[in-house]
C-alpha cells in the first residue's frame, strides 16, 4: 500500500527527457505521452547540428538513441531526420517542441549541451514570446550567463554535480534563477537556502514511488522522473 503524500508545497513533477523510462527519450511521442498523463513540466536536451539547427537529443553522438552513428555536431539536421530515434520516432527540431506549448500548458526545461547556440536559442524563445514557459539550464554556467545577458527575461538554472559549498554564489555568478541537482546530493538546508533567496530547486530523478515523499517534504519545486505514469503526486 502506497502511503499518502501530503502536499504543503507547489511541488510539480517533471518528465525527464519526456518520459525516458516509458517512451523513446527526447521524442515528440514521449513528450506528448507525459503531457497527456497530466504533467505540467517537461525536460529535454539540445545540441547544435552541422547546419546550425537545434536538435533534441541528449548525447553528443547519435549511437545510443538512434540507428545512426557519429557526432551530432558533424551531422546535418536533414540527415538526422532520416534516423530512427526509437519506435519510428524522429529526432525533433527544437521548434517542434516549442510549438507544443501552443497546445499544452506546461513548463519546458531546455538543457543546453553545446556552446555557441545561445543566440539561436534565445531568438526562438523571443520570437514566440514564451519566456514564462521556458527554463534554460546547463552544467556549463557560462552558457547560462550568456543566455541571461542576451535576454534577461528568460529564466535559467545551474545544473550541479555534488553538493555545492555556496549555492547562492554559484547562482548569482551565473545570473540564474535556481539550481537543478541530483536527488543523491540535495538536502533540506540547501532547499531552504535557495528558497530564502527566492531561487527555485529542481531535483533529478525520482524513479520509485516510495522515494517521492522525502523530496516533497523538502519542498523542492520540481521533481524529475523517467516514469511519469508511475511516480506521481496526488491530485
Amino acid at each position: 500500500m502506497v502511503k499518502e503524500i501530503k502536499l504543503f508545497s507547489d511541488t510539480r513533477m517533471l518528465g525527464h527527457r519526456g518520459a525516458k523510462g516509458e517512451r523513446p527519450e527526447n521524442t515528440i511521442d514521449g513528450i506528448k505521452y507525459a503531457l497527456d498523463l497530466g504533467l505540467s513540466a517537461i525536460e529535454i536536451d539540445i545540441h547544435l547540428s552541422a547546419d546550425n539547427r537545434l536538435v533534441v537529443i541528449h548525447d553528443d553522438t547519435l549511437d545510443r538513441t538512434t540507428n545512426g552513428t557519429g557526432l551530432v555536431r558533424e551531422a546535418s539536421s536533414v540527415d538526422m531526420r532520416e534516423l530512427d530515434a526509437g519506435n519510428g520516432e524522429r529526432i525533433p527540431y527544437l521548434e517542434e517542441v516549442l510549438d507544443l506549448l501552443n497546445d499544452y500548458s506546461f513548463t519546458l526545461f531546455i538543457e543546453v549541451k553545446a556552446v555557441g547556440c545561445e543566440k539561436l536559442l534565445t531568438t526562438l524563445i523571443s520570437e514566440r514570446e514564451i519566456h514564462q514557459k521556458i527554463i534554460v539550464k546547463s552544467f556549463n554556467h557560462r552558457i547560462i550567463k550568456k543566455v541571461k545577458e542576451i535576454d534577461p527575461k528568460i529564466r535559467t538554472a545551474c545544473l550541479l554535480y555534488g553538493l555545492p559549498v555556496n549555492a547562492v554564489n554559484i547562482i548569482e555568478n551565473a545570473r540564474a534563477d535556481g539550481i537543478s541537482i541530483s536527488v543523491s546530493t540535495v538536502d533540506q538546508a540547501l532547499v531552504e537556502l535557495c528558497h530564502h533567496h527566492n531561487y527555485k530547486v529542481t531535483v533529478w530523478n525520482v524513479n520509485k514511488v516510495e522515494e517521492l515523499e522525502a523530496f516533497v517534504q523538502m519542498g523542492v519545486d520540481f521533481i524529475g522522473t523517467d516514469f511519469p505514469s508511475i511516480v506521481t503526486l496526488p491530485r
